[in-house]
Protein backbone atom coordinates (compact mmCIF):
# COMPACT_ATOMS: atom_id res chain seq x y z
CA UNK A 1 0.00 0.00 0.00
CA UNK A 2 1.12 3.52 -0.74
CA UNK A 3 2.63 5.74 1.97
CA UNK A 4 4.62 8.94 1.67
CA UNK A 5 7.10 7.74 4.26
CA UNK A 6 7.31 4.13 3.06
CA UNK A 7 11.09 4.19 2.77
CA UNK A 8 10.99 2.95 -0.82
CA UNK A 9 13.25 5.85 -1.85
CA UNK A 10 15.97 7.81 -0.09
CA UNK A 11 14.81 11.33 -0.88
CA UNK A 12 11.50 13.16 -1.03
CA UNK A 13 11.90 16.13 -3.37
CA UNK A 14 9.03 18.59 -3.54
CA UNK A 15 9.38 20.82 -6.60
CA UNK A 16 7.53 23.62 -8.31
CA UNK A 17 8.01 25.50 -11.57
CA UNK A 18 7.23 28.94 -12.89
CA UNK A 19 6.98 29.34 -16.64
CA UNK A 20 6.39 31.99 -19.28
CA UNK A 21 4.42 31.84 -22.53
CA UNK A 22 3.23 33.86 -25.50
CA UNK A 23 -0.43 34.17 -26.41
CA UNK A 24 0.42 35.80 -29.74
CA UNK A 25 3.27 33.74 -31.16
CA UNK A 26 3.57 30.42 -29.28
CA UNK A 27 6.09 27.75 -30.19
CA UNK A 28 3.95 24.63 -30.44
CA UNK A 29 6.85 22.35 -29.59
CA UNK A 30 7.18 24.16 -26.26
CA UNK A 31 4.20 26.39 -25.41
CA UNK A 32 5.48 26.98 -21.84
CA UNK A 33 9.11 27.93 -21.16
CA UNK A 34 10.36 27.36 -17.61
CA UNK A 35 11.83 30.47 -15.97
CA UNK A 36 12.29 29.16 -12.43
CA UNK A 37 12.83 25.83 -10.67
CA UNK A 38 12.28 25.68 -6.92
CA UNK A 39 12.42 22.63 -4.69
CA UNK A 40 12.96 21.42 -1.16
CA UNK A 41 14.33 18.17 0.20
CA UNK A 42 12.16 16.59 2.89
CA UNK A 43 13.25 13.99 5.42
CA UNK A 44 11.15 11.09 6.72
CA UNK A 45 9.73 13.35 9.43
CA UNK A 46 8.63 15.75 6.67
CA UNK A 47 11.09 18.41 7.75
CA UNK A 48 12.67 20.60 5.06
CA UNK A 49 16.42 19.95 5.19
CA UNK A 50 17.58 21.73 2.01
CA UNK A 51 16.26 23.98 -0.75
CA UNK A 52 16.98 24.63 -4.43
CA UNK A 53 16.02 27.87 -6.20
CA UNK A 54 17.27 28.98 -9.61
CA UNK A 55 16.03 31.46 -12.21
CA UNK A 56 16.38 30.55 -15.90
CA UNK A 57 17.09 33.00 -18.71
CA UNK A 58 14.42 32.46 -21.39
CA UNK A 59 15.39 31.69 -24.96
CA UNK A 60 11.97 31.65 -26.66
CA UNK A 61 9.72 34.03 -24.74
CA UNK A 62 11.97 36.88 -23.67
CA UNK A 63 9.10 39.26 -22.95
CA UNK A 64 7.56 38.34 -19.62
CA UNK A 65 3.80 37.77 -19.66
CA UNK A 66 2.07 40.49 -17.61
CA UNK A 67 0.09 38.00 -15.55
CA UNK A 68 3.20 35.96 -14.75
CA UNK A 69 5.05 39.12 -13.74
CA UNK A 70 2.21 40.22 -11.48
CA UNK A 71 1.66 36.86 -9.78
CA UNK A 72 5.30 35.87 -9.23
CA UNK A 73 7.03 39.22 -8.90
CA UNK A 74 9.75 37.97 -11.27
CA UNK A 75 11.18 40.74 -13.45
CA UNK A 76 12.78 40.68 -16.89
CA UNK A 77 15.95 42.11 -15.31
CA UNK A 78 16.09 39.11 -12.94
CA UNK A 79 15.60 36.70 -15.83
CA UNK A 80 18.34 38.36 -17.89
CA UNK A 81 20.98 37.18 -15.40
CA UNK A 82 19.49 33.70 -14.95
CA UNK A 83 21.21 30.50 -16.06
CA UNK A 84 20.65 28.47 -19.21
CA UNK A 85 17.95 25.80 -18.84
CA UNK A 86 20.40 22.96 -19.58
CA UNK A 87 22.79 24.13 -16.84
CA UNK A 88 20.09 24.75 -14.23
CA UNK A 89 18.36 21.44 -14.98
CA UNK A 90 21.68 19.56 -14.72
CA UNK A 91 22.30 21.20 -11.35
CA UNK A 92 18.78 20.27 -10.24
CA UNK A 93 19.32 16.62 -11.25
CA UNK A 94 22.58 16.52 -9.30
CA UNK A 95 20.98 18.21 -6.29
CA UNK A 96 18.10 15.69 -6.24
CA UNK A 97 20.48 12.74 -6.19
CA UNK A 98 19.59 9.15 -6.98
CA UNK A 99 16.39 7.36 -5.90
CA UNK A 100 14.47 10.61 -5.46
CA UNK A 101 10.68 10.55 -5.19
CA UNK A 102 9.42 13.75 -6.79
CA UNK A 103 6.29 15.39 -5.41
CA UNK A 104 4.29 18.24 -6.96
CA UNK A 105 1.04 20.04 -6.25
CA UNK A 106 -1.00 19.34 -9.40
CA UNK A 107 -0.34 17.47 -12.62
CA UNK A 108 0.95 20.33 -14.81
CA UNK A 109 4.58 20.74 -13.74
CA UNK A 110 6.02 17.40 -14.85
CA UNK A 111 4.75 17.51 -18.47
CA UNK A 112 6.14 21.06 -18.77
CA UNK A 113 9.47 19.88 -17.37
CA UNK A 114 9.54 16.97 -19.85
CA UNK A 115 8.80 19.26 -22.80
CA UNK A 116 11.48 21.75 -21.81
CA UNK A 117 14.03 18.95 -21.32
CA UNK A 118 13.19 17.48 -24.74
CA UNK A 119 13.28 20.90 -26.44
CA UNK A 120 16.73 21.68 -25.03
CA UNK A 121 17.89 18.08 -25.62
CA UNK A 122 18.55 17.35 -21.95
CA UNK A 123 18.33 13.89 -20.36
CA UNK A 124 15.23 13.24 -18.27
CA UNK A 125 16.16 10.86 -15.43
CA UNK A 126 13.00 11.31 -13.35
CA UNK A 127 9.99 9.08 -13.09
CA UNK A 128 6.57 10.79 -12.90
CA UNK A 129 6.03 12.51 -9.56
CA UNK A 130 3.40 12.00 -6.91
CA UNK A 131 0.60 14.54 -7.27
CA UNK A 132 -0.01 15.73 -3.69
CA UNK A 133 -3.05 17.74 -4.79
CA UNK A 134 -4.74 14.60 -6.12
CA UNK A 135 -3.91 12.58 -2.99
CA UNK A 136 -5.11 15.41 -0.75
CA UNK A 137 -8.43 15.44 -2.58
CA UNK A 138 -8.79 11.70 -2.20
CA UNK A 139 -7.91 11.42 1.49
CA UNK A 140 -8.97 14.80 2.93
CA UNK A 141 -11.81 15.99 0.68
CA UNK A 142 -13.44 12.65 -0.11
CA UNK A 143 -12.59 12.34 -3.80
CA UNK A 144 -9.50 12.52 -5.98
CA UNK A 145 -11.64 14.48 -8.45
CA UNK A 146 -11.98 17.32 -5.95
CA UNK A 147 -9.15 19.80 -6.42
CA UNK A 148 -8.17 22.66 -4.17
CA UNK A 149 -5.42 25.18 -4.80
CA UNK A 150 -2.41 24.97 -2.53
CA UNK A 151 -3.07 27.98 -0.33
CA UNK A 152 -6.74 27.09 0.10
CA UNK A 153 -5.64 23.59 1.13
CA UNK A 154 -3.26 25.04 3.74
CA UNK A 155 -6.12 27.10 5.13
CA UNK A 156 -8.41 24.06 5.04
CA UNK A 157 -5.95 22.17 7.23
CA UNK A 158 -5.27 25.13 9.52
CA UNK A 159 -1.59 25.23 8.48
CA UNK A 160 0.19 28.56 8.65
CA UNK A 161 3.54 29.04 6.93
CA UNK A 162 5.32 32.36 6.65
CA UNK A 163 6.66 32.48 3.10
CA UNK A 164 5.92 34.81 0.18
CA UNK A 165 3.47 33.36 -2.30
CA UNK A 166 3.98 32.23 -5.90
CA UNK A 167 7.71 31.80 -6.21
CA UNK A 168 8.69 28.26 -7.04
CA UNK A 169 10.73 27.45 -3.92
CA UNK A 170 8.10 28.96 -1.61
CA UNK A 171 5.28 26.99 -3.22
CA UNK A 172 7.43 23.86 -2.85
CA UNK A 173 7.81 24.61 0.87
CA UNK A 174 4.05 25.12 1.19
CA UNK A 175 3.45 21.74 -0.47
CA UNK A 176 5.95 20.16 1.94
CA UNK A 177 4.00 21.65 4.86
CA UNK A 178 0.93 19.70 3.65
CA UNK A 179 2.67 16.31 3.65
CA UNK A 180 2.25 15.36 7.36
CA UNK A 181 -1.52 15.92 7.20
CA UNK A 182 -1.78 13.99 3.93
CA UNK A 183 0.29 11.08 5.26
CA UNK A 184 -1.78 10.87 8.45
CA UNK A 185 -4.98 10.80 6.40
CA UNK A 186 -3.56 8.02 4.20
CA UNK A 187 -2.71 5.91 7.27
CA UNK A 188 -6.29 6.27 8.53
CA UNK A 189 -7.89 4.99 5.32
CA UNK A 190 -9.73 1.69 5.27
CA UNK A 191 -8.20 -1.02 3.13
CA UNK A 192 -10.61 -0.73 0.19
CA UNK A 193 -10.12 3.05 -0.06
CA UNK A 194 -6.35 2.65 0.09
CA UNK A 195 -6.57 0.14 -2.77
CA UNK A 196 -8.61 2.68 -4.77
CA UNK A 197 -6.01 5.35 -3.99
CA UNK A 198 -3.21 3.05 -5.16
CA UNK A 199 -5.02 2.47 -8.46
CA UNK A 200 -5.64 6.19 -8.96
CA UNK A 201 -2.01 7.08 -8.24
CA UNK A 202 -0.82 4.43 -10.71
CA UNK A 203 -3.13 5.83 -13.41
CA UNK A 204 -2.03 9.40 -12.76
CA UNK A 205 1.61 8.40 -13.07
CA UNK A 206 0.86 6.85 -16.46
CA UNK A 207 -0.87 10.08 -17.51
CA UNK A 208 2.07 12.13 -16.20
CA UNK A 209 4.35 10.06 -18.45
CA UNK A 210 2.24 10.99 -21.50
CA UNK A 211 3.78 11.94 -24.80
CA UNK A 212 2.33 15.36 -25.64
CA UNK A 213 2.25 16.75 -29.16
CA UNK A 214 1.00 20.14 -30.33
CA UNK A 215 1.30 20.55 -34.08
CA UNK A 216 0.09 23.17 -36.56
CA UNK A 217 -1.63 21.51 -39.50
CA UNK A 218 -2.27 22.55 -43.10
CA UNK A 219 -5.95 21.78 -42.70
CA UNK A 220 -8.97 24.03 -42.26
CA UNK A 221 -11.52 21.35 -41.38
CA UNK A 222 -11.38 18.45 -38.94
CA UNK A 223 -12.54 16.04 -41.66
CA UNK A 224 -9.39 16.93 -43.62
CA UNK A 225 -7.15 16.50 -40.58
CA UNK A 226 -8.67 13.12 -39.71
CA UNK A 227 -8.06 11.93 -43.28
CA UNK A 228 -4.34 12.84 -43.02
CA UNK A 229 -3.00 9.41 -42.15
CA UNK A 230 0.49 10.69 -41.43
CA UNK A 231 -0.83 13.29 -38.99
CA UNK A 232 -3.11 10.79 -37.24
CA UNK A 233 -0.41 8.19 -36.53
CA UNK A 234 0.12 7.32 -32.87
CA UNK A 235 3.68 6.71 -31.69
CA UNK A 236 4.25 4.25 -28.84
CA UNK A 237 4.78 6.29 -25.63
CA UNK A 238 7.48 3.84 -24.54
CA UNK A 239 9.64 3.37 -27.67
CA UNK A 240 8.38 6.03 -30.10
CA UNK A 241 7.69 3.54 -32.88
CA UNK A 242 4.61 3.56 -35.05
CA UNK A 243 1.64 1.63 -33.68
CA UNK A 244 -1.37 -0.09 -35.24
CA UNK A 245 -4.86 1.21 -34.48
CA UNK A 246 -7.09 -0.99 -32.34
CA UNK A 247 -9.88 1.58 -32.54
CA UNK A 248 -9.48 4.60 -34.84
CA UNK A 249 -9.75 8.19 -33.73
CA UNK A 250 -13.41 9.03 -33.09
CA UNK A 251 -15.25 11.93 -31.54
CA UNK A 252 -16.33 10.81 -28.08
CA UNK A 253 -18.32 14.01 -27.61
CA UNK A 254 -17.75 17.77 -27.93
CA UNK A 255 -14.95 17.23 -30.46
CA UNK A 256 -12.79 15.34 -27.97
CA UNK A 257 -11.24 12.47 -29.90
CA UNK A 258 -9.94 9.19 -28.51
CA UNK A 259 -8.27 6.09 -29.92
CA UNK A 260 -6.53 2.91 -28.83
CA UNK A 261 -3.36 1.75 -30.60
CA UNK A 262 -1.09 -1.25 -30.11
CA UNK A 263 2.69 -1.60 -30.04
CA UNK A 264 3.99 -5.18 -30.44
CA UNK A 265 6.69 -4.53 -27.84
CA UNK A 266 4.87 -2.41 -25.25
CA UNK A 267 1.16 -3.14 -25.54
CA UNK A 268 -1.73 -0.74 -25.77
CA UNK A 269 -1.61 3.05 -25.88
CA UNK A 270 -4.47 5.42 -25.15
CA UNK A 271 -4.72 8.53 -27.34
CA UNK A 272 -6.64 11.72 -26.63
CA UNK A 273 -6.84 14.57 -29.14
CA UNK A 274 -8.56 17.87 -29.84
CA UNK A 275 -8.14 20.72 -32.30
CA UNK A 276 -7.91 24.47 -31.91
CA UNK A 277 -8.04 27.07 -34.63
CA UNK A 278 -5.11 29.41 -35.18
CA UNK A 279 -5.54 33.05 -36.19
CA UNK A 280 -4.64 31.95 -39.73
CA UNK A 281 -7.78 29.80 -39.81
CA UNK A 282 -5.79 26.55 -39.89
CA UNK A 283 -6.16 23.87 -37.24
CA UNK A 284 -3.67 23.10 -34.50
CA UNK A 285 -3.70 19.50 -33.26
CA UNK A 286 -3.16 18.76 -29.57
CA UNK A 287 -2.54 15.12 -28.72
CA UNK A 288 -1.78 13.12 -25.57
CA UNK A 289 -0.75 9.45 -25.61
CA UNK A 290 0.01 7.21 -22.64
CA UNK A 291 0.15 3.50 -21.79
CA UNK A 292 -3.32 2.03 -21.45
CA UNK A 293 -4.54 -0.47 -18.86
CA UNK A 294 -7.06 -3.22 -19.64
CA UNK A 295 -9.99 -1.22 -18.24
CA UNK A 296 -9.19 1.79 -20.45
CA UNK A 297 -8.88 -0.39 -23.55
CA UNK A 298 -12.24 -2.02 -22.80
CA UNK A 299 -13.86 1.36 -22.11
CA UNK A 300 -12.71 2.93 -25.39
CA UNK A 301 -13.69 -0.17 -27.37
CA UNK A 302 -17.19 -0.01 -25.87
CA UNK A 303 -17.48 3.72 -26.56
CA UNK A 304 -16.50 3.09 -30.18
CA UNK A 305 -19.00 0.22 -30.48
CA UNK A 306 -21.79 2.50 -29.26
CA UNK A 307 -20.59 5.21 -31.64
CA UNK A 308 -20.80 2.82 -34.61
CA UNK A 309 -24.33 1.68 -33.83
CA UNK A 310 -25.56 5.27 -33.55
CA UNK A 311 -27.14 6.26 -36.86
CA UNK A 312 -25.07 8.95 -38.62
CA UNK A 313 -28.00 11.39 -38.56
CA UNK A 314 -28.07 11.15 -34.74
CA UNK A 315 -24.34 11.60 -34.18
CA UNK A 316 -24.64 15.39 -34.20
CA UNK A 317 -21.73 15.78 -36.66
CA UNK A 318 -19.38 13.60 -34.61
CA UNK A 319 -16.56 12.33 -36.84
CA UNK A 320 -14.23 9.36 -36.97
CA UNK A 321 -10.96 8.75 -38.74
CA UNK A 322 -11.97 5.69 -40.78
CA UNK A 323 -14.92 7.47 -42.38
CA UNK A 324 -12.79 10.55 -43.14
CA UNK A 325 -10.07 8.42 -44.77
CA UNK A 326 -12.65 6.45 -46.79
CA UNK A 327 -14.31 9.64 -48.02
CA UNK A 328 -10.96 11.19 -48.90
CA UNK A 329 -9.93 8.14 -50.97
CA UNK A 330 -13.21 8.15 -52.83
CA UNK A 331 -12.73 11.80 -53.76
Amino acid sequence: MFSLASGACRHLIVFDLEWNQSSYNPNHRMPHEIIEIGACRVDRDFQVVDTFSRVIRPRLYKRLDKHIKKVTGITEEELSIGGEFSDVFADFIAWCGEDAQLITWGRDDFPVLKRNAAFFQCPMPFEPPLDAQLVFGGVCLGSCHQQMNLHAALEHQGIEIEVPAHRAVYDAQCTAAMLPAIDSAIAALEEDRRAQLDATIAREKRIAASVLKSMPTRHTYQTEALADEGLMNIACPSCGRRTAFDTPWFDSGREKYMAIAHCPAHGFAYGQMHFKRASSGLLIMHQRVYSACEEEVADVRERYRLYLITPPRKRHHRLNMEEAVRKNRQE
